[in-house]
């Protein structure tokens, strides 16, 4: 049912793709379709639609626009002369302020395509190129800041450090446009990212502390998906804490897709240090999802424990037992039982305090 449906998706978009009467439009609506979803189907209308495009600049722009989807299916040697096609109509092309503009262009469909590197090489060339028709052209500025902002969106999209280099080139862009407020911003944000590169993921980490929570998963890009992945549960724990509930598991889902696809869990002893911090809040569900992830017997063990110790604070007794009989650790699994089996004392005898705040009916006192 769910293929039928996707089928029935895919051929909607196609249709409504091939409808566009301009062929450079359609080939932009082609590309979508081609990004969302990609097969050979797609790129033959994409090729039929190449062959019909006759200016040099819309022509150059649409091998870019191809060398993009044939990079989608994994097609990289016919992507590359697709992007080299481009490139030599391009440069071929007289007026300056228009050839500045589509080598902007292809740089942005070479970014697309993850060739950042490329894609910044380009850019500048087409900056260059653009600041020379100055004197040619007196309707130059709003040209430097659409690229300006394809610049910017490239760097936005890459964890690697050449989104610095990037960064750097929107914001010189910028000033050349005399809008120093979008170049100011720039500086600020590289000056964050380049904080980030010297001193690691304790800058990330202060800037949650601060609740300064958009510049903290901007900067989580560029970590590498185990560091992610634990700045992520990190972000959970404070969204949690502030009261934004449906933002928080949306994070943490986030979390555990990242480690899903990945394939890797990070380090056991984090791992159980977040989740202790989500239980001193009141949370019981998720400290139970992270204790899934953690490989050490001794240390899921005792996290485990403390969870079951937890529902039975909340009253949930059945639950807490059916959690306590699944420890690996024996010894853990008679403590917790043991103390299960106390009743309603099970916080204390387990050096939980039985006064302190939470949240709701489900919260855990705070450690005094």
């Amino acid at each position: 049912m769910r293929e039928k449906s996707q089928l029935s998706a895919h051929r909607g978009a196609l249709r409504e793709a091939l409808s566009a009467e301009d062929p450079l439009r359609r080939l932009v609506a082609l590309l979508r379709v081609m990004e969302e979803f990609p097969d050979e189907e797609v790129l033959y209308h994409m090729l039929e639609t190449l062959d019909s495009i006759r200016g040099t600049a819309e022509k150059a722009l649409g091998f870019s626009i191809v060398g993009r989807a044939l990079y989608i299916l994994d097609k990289e040697r016919d992507a590359e002369l697709y992007f080299e096609r481009a490139l030599q109509l391009a440069r071929s092309i007289r007026s300056p302020k228009l050839r500045g503009e589509v080598l902007g262009g292809i740089a942005r469909n070479l970014a697309r395509s993850d060739r950042y590197t490329d894609a910044y090489l380009l850019f500048r060339e087409a900056f260059e190129t653009l600041n020379s028709s100055r004197g040619l052209s007196s309707d130059v500025v709003p040209s430097l800041l659409k690229m300006a902002r394809l610049v910017e969106r490239s760097a936005d999209e890459t964890g690697s450090e050449v989104a610095l280099q990037l960064y750097g080139l929107a914001r010189d862009v910028y000033e050349s446009a005399h809008f120093t407020l979008q170049a100011r911003y720039i500086g600020r944000k590289m000056a964050l990212i380049d904080e980030l590169f010297r001193r690691g993921k304790r800058v990330i980490d202060e800037l949650i502390e601060r609740g300064e929570i958009p510049q903290a998963v901007e900067l989580m890009r560029f970590l590498e998906p185990e560091e992610r992945a634990l700045e992520l549960l990190k972000l959970t724990h404070w969204l949690f804490l502030h009261g934004r509930e449906e933002l928080a598991r949306e994070v943490l889902d986030s979390a555990l897709d990242l480690m899903f696809v990945g394939k890797f869990t990070p380090r056991d002893r984090e791992i159980t240090a977040i989740a202790r911090s989500l239980l001193r809040i009141g949370r019981i569900e998720e400290p139970l999802t992270l204790a899934s992830l953690v490989r050490d017997t001794g240390l899921a063990s005792e996290l485990l424990g403390e969870i079951a110790l937890a529902y039975a604070w909340t009253g949930e007794l059945e639950r807490a037992r059916l959690i306590a009989r699944d420890i690996a650790d024996e010894s853990v699994k008679r403590r917790v039982l043991k103390a299960l089996n106390g009743g309603e004392d099970v916080g204390h005898e387990q050096g939980l305090p039985l006064t302190g705040g939470g949240e709701g009916d489900r919260a855990l006192p705070e450690d005094g």
